[in-house]
């Protein structure tokens, strides 16, 4: 873990490290093939701690790590965790850089890795305080050696060493790096390559990597015992985890299809609704009209079907009701914004959405100016800034009263639990996102927003929320909580929703405390309002069968034509027209495209 080279090749490249240790420490596991996460590893162990200082990935990535970053450093013990458990982290990470930039390294002591991953060589140093990333030139040969064994006099003594060496040819061969690691320095004992300090301290071991496109193969001199071990990992094709590879890695693409194909939540919109539109032109003709449901909600654009505005929504509840929401014409700069944010006291984190849109599309939480300037950048619509709600759980809840009738129903409820990671101590949140169907299906989007956070090793148990909305299409799981509905509940979502004019049909997202609150009508927020265009989203419990949504969704038909019938008859409000019907149609298609 003292001194490292690096030498570059025709058709690879050798990466070869002295290790050198207190006597006293346990004598190193020889190298041999460790199968982890489905990636196999080459490495020697460590037996107390079990890490390593050297080790190469079937992919050809290969690490090798040095105690200390630029200076010796003062030993502040206890430290979380050895550095060589660290390494291991690294290496088995899917994208071993990216994990680095985004780990988190307090408590640990300082080092040094030297990295190559994916045909990029990289220096990276923890001083304690802060990362430190050079990429070099993989072309040109490379020593380090390790600050807290040598000082600058040393490290100079030792680099022209190095210097002098490489102008023999025998140099760019394993031979001849190894002879140099075993006998440069001309018998400097205590600077030279291998070292002996009085005896306490000394070079236990060499370890020569040479990785060529075809594999890698693992010298290692145990210097201890003056033995050589051999060892060899083959180089086969990274099968990656993004399902932005399925295209060109077919077993992922067909992983995902059956998924797909075996469970109807995830079926295309349009193919799940088809079998049952007969029933639907069934109703239209009745009406007179497709488009019978704009009188359903008459105080909502459309009855609340699509292009309604959700600020227009927000305004015509109670304040008490909805977290504060601002809206901003397209194009707004950050000055305005800012200003708006400061003198509403509007802190960080907070939600934007556009204001016209639903499933999740374009909803963020953001974080810090940074993230609210990007946003703001790359939106071309209309959009809404919320305060974040801090409660911990949301539910969907149907709602309907039939004009005339003095009290309003549920007619269902969904819980959602947000795309959420377990820890395992081990696993990148990447490769535990892959492990679970539902969350497959997200990675590529995830990979696109929190590349870096994929890249992190959740402790064992560590839960960690990616994405913090009940949206069925960012990953959250529905499940019918139906049976939850009680008299009391009803009466409180019955006096909410009587608040609201003219409000009749839809469904209410409510993020609350807990569910006795909720039932109280107390510690709650309504976070969205949908209309006429609302599905009954317990439906997507994957416990119910394709046929129990159908049933559920026709029962709601029903009910939006009875609604919308009667406030056409009894306050003689117009339907649609088929023109202004295709119109919207249109104009909602065109906004989809725009925002997706």
């Amino acid at each position: 873990m003292c001194t490292v080279t690096y030498i570059p090749a025709n058709d690879g490249f050798y990466l070869t490290s002295n290790r050198d240790e207190s006597i006293n420490r346990a004598r190193a596991i020889p190298p041999r093939e460790y199968e982890e996460e489905n990636i196999k590893l080459l490495y020697p162990k460590d037996p107390d701690k079990h890490g390593t200082w050297i080790a190469a990935k079937n992919n050809g990535d290969a690490i090798v790590l040095l105690n200390g970053a630029f200076i010796k450093h003062t030993v502040q013990l206890p430290y979380k965790k050895s550095r060589g458990l660290v390494l291991m982290d690294i290496i088995k990470a899917d994208y071993p850089d990216r994990f680095y930039k985004a780990m988190d390294l307090d408590g640990i002591e300082p080092f040094t890795i030297v990295l190559y991953v994916s045909g990029k060589l990289q220096d990276c140093r923890w001083d304690g305080e802060r990362k430190h990333i050079t990429v070099l030139d993989r072309t040109k040969p490379y020593i380090w050696s390790s600050a807290t064994l040598y000082d600058k006099m040393a490290i100079a003594k030792r680099n022209s060493w190095f210097n002098e060496w490489r102008r023999f040819r025998y140099a760019r061969t394993k031979e001849g790096i190894l002879h140099f690691h075993r006998f440069g320095g001309a018998g400097d004992v205590k600077d030279g390559l291998v070292i002996d300090r009085d005896g306490k301290m000394k070079t236990m071991s060499i370890t020569n990597l040479s990785v060529t496109p075809l594999g890698t193969t693992m010298t290692y001199n145990d210097l201890k015992d003056n033995r050589q071990y051999n060892s060899r990992l083959t180089i086969v094709p990274t099968i990656e985890s993004s399902p932005a590879q399925a295209k060109k890695i077919p077993l992922l693409a067909l992983r995902i299809f059956f998924i797909k194909l075996f469970n109807w939540e995830y079926w295309p919109f349009r193919i799940v609704y088809l079998p049952i539109m007969p029933y639907w032109f069934w109703l239209s003709l009745k009406a007179r009209s497709l488009f019978f449901f704009n009188t359903s909600n008459p105080f909502i654009q459309n009855g609340g079907f699509a292009m309604e505005s959700k600020d227009l929504i927000y305004a015509l509840m109670p304040d008490n009701f909805y977290p504060r929401t601002f809206w901003f014409k397209v194009g707004t700069g950050m000055a305005p914004i800012n200003e708006t944010l400061q003198s509403e006291s509007l802190t960080y984190p907070i939600i934007a959405k556009p204001d016209i849109g639903g499933r999740g599309v374009l909803v963020k939480k953001v974080n810090n100016d940074e993230e609210l300037a990007r946003y703001v950048k790359n939106i071309k619509v209309d959009f809404l800034l919320q305060e974040f709600v801090e409660f911990k759980q949301e539910v969907g809840i149907f709602y309907y009263r039939i004009p005339g009738e003095e009290k309003g129903h549920i007619s269902g409820i969904v819980g959602k639990e947000f795309l959420t990671i377990t820890g395992d101590g081990r696993s990148t949140i990447e490769r535990l996102l892959t492990r679970n169907p539902r969350y497959l299906l997200q990675l590529r989007v995830l990979q696109d927003t929190h590349r870096e956070a994929l890249q992190q090793v959740l402790s064992a148990g560590e839960v960690h929320t990616l994405v913090p909305y009940g949206n069925h299409a960012r990953g959250a799981k529905f499940i019918d909580l139906s049976h939850l509905i009680s008299d009391q509940l009803t009466d409180t979502i019955d006096n909410v929703c009587r608040q609201i004019p003219e409000f009749y049909f839809g469904r209410m997202d409510v993020m609350y405390n807990n569910w006795k609150e909720l039932s109280e009508g107390r510690n709650f927020a309504i976070v969205e309002l949908n209309g006429a265009g609302s599905e009954p989203t317990h439906i997507y419990d994957p416990k119910h069968s394709l046929w129990f949504a159908w049933r559920e969704i026709i029962r709601h038909w029903k009910l939006l034509y009875r609604i919308s019938r009667l406030n056409h008859e009894r306050k003689g409000l117009p339907y649609l027209t088929y023109r202004q019907g295709r119109e919207m149609l249109k104009d909602n298609a065109a906004y989809e495209k725009l925002v997706s």
